[in-house]
């Protein structure tokens, strides 16, 4: 029978792939560009030193994590940022079905993005773009028993913008937990930028049927689930700042095994509106990068009621954007 091995939570902010230096003249530029809160606390450059090191020694105990999980495969639920999706068509849910897809390692870009700064484009290179190989059966199995379970969801067969290559949230954290990118990697799209966007509860239901699902298959198959994003962040917006309370109660819920009660509470927070990209002009939830949290949620409800280990929670506002790490061990509380 498949199973879930483990299940992990992180952030995916391009701070994780720069140097603390990087930091600093990111947060000038950013300042300088009137992008952040002018009430933002700034962090001498030895506390970013530490906050660095923190977020990597975070994100290696995940990686430890994963290469003793032994899985084979990965289920990555991430959310587009215009990648591969547009206004013309864009999913609430989606799966690739495909064999395998491409993509770059980090970003597309060759500098972090900063108000008004025109940035270069990262060329190709076997250091910056590598193709990843999908598990087609594992995906098709949760398109049909999702749909059987009314989830009316998108799915792609191939990418539908290959240059581009398939979005940051589910590249970025093979990087560092998986830096060869060597086991098959689904990707589920959920939207979590672009109003409207789904709710918090369908998020839960959508990870409790994910769970139900892969328990239910005969299938000799080791499954490690990513939650990829988050949490508080809004890119792009005048008066980005931290909300570290926010943050905190998504944390809180975590180490409590609350995935519905973190989905009860995600909703009922004050919308945030996306602050990058075109707006859709109709009602959502909590938006922008915050709305990541949504990857949590279904992490966490394929985890179950399981008290998860947040390993590390980092305020940078620098960025600003609450770093975040967490892990599952489903079987534990089965």
């Amino acid at each position: 029978m498949a199973e879930v091995s483990l299940v992990l939570a992180t952030s995916h902010s391009p701070f994780l792939y720069a140097t603390p230096q990087e930091w600093d003249a990111v947060r000038a530029a950013r300042t300088a560009a009137g992008g952040t809160h002018p009430g933002l606390p700034v962090d001498p450059p030895e506390v970013n030193r530490d906050k660095h090191a923190r977020s990597l020694a975070a994100l290696g105990v995940l990686r430890e994590r994963l290469a003793a999980a032994e899985p084979d495969v990965l289920l990555v639920f991430g959310d587009d940022q215009g990648e591969q999706f547009h206004f013309a068509n864009f999913p609430a849910f989606g799966l690739y079905v495909g064999e395998s897809y491409e993509g770059y390692k980090v970003s597309p870009w060759q500098s972090m993005y900063v108000p008004g700064v025109q940035r270069q484009r990262t060329p190709k290179t076997p250091q910056s773009w590598t193709q990843v190989k999908s598990h087609a059966p594992l995906a098709r199995y949760l398109m049909e028993g999702l749909v059987a379970r009314h989830f009316d969801l998108a799915f792609s067969t191939e990418l539908p913008e290959p240059d581009e290559g398939i979005g940051h949230a589910f590249m970025r954290p093979s990087f560092h937990l998986r830096p060869d990118y060597d086991l098959p990697t689904v990707p589920f799209f959920v939207n979590c930028y672009f109003e409207p966007q789904p709710t918090g509860e369908r998020c839960y239901q959508l990870g409790v049927a994910v769970r139900e699902l892969i328990d239910a298959w005969d299938a000799d198959l080791r499954v490690a689930v990513i939650g990829s994003g988050g949490l508080w962040h809004t890119p792009g917006a005048p008066d980005a700042s931290l909300n570290e309370p926010f943050d905190t109660a998504v944390l809180d819920a975590v180490r409590a095994g609350d995935p519905h009660g973190l989905a009860r509470w995600f909703d009922a927070a004050p919308p945030v509106v996306s602050a990058v990209g075109p707006r859709t002009g109709m009602a959502g939830g909590v938006g922008s990068g915050s709305g990541e949290v949504r990857n949590w949620i279904v992490a966490a409800a394929v985890a179950g009621e399981v008290p998860g280990t947040v390993v590390d929670y980092v305020p940078v506002p620098a960025s600003p954007c609450g770093l975040a790490f967490a892990y599952w061990t489903p079987q534990e509380g089965a």
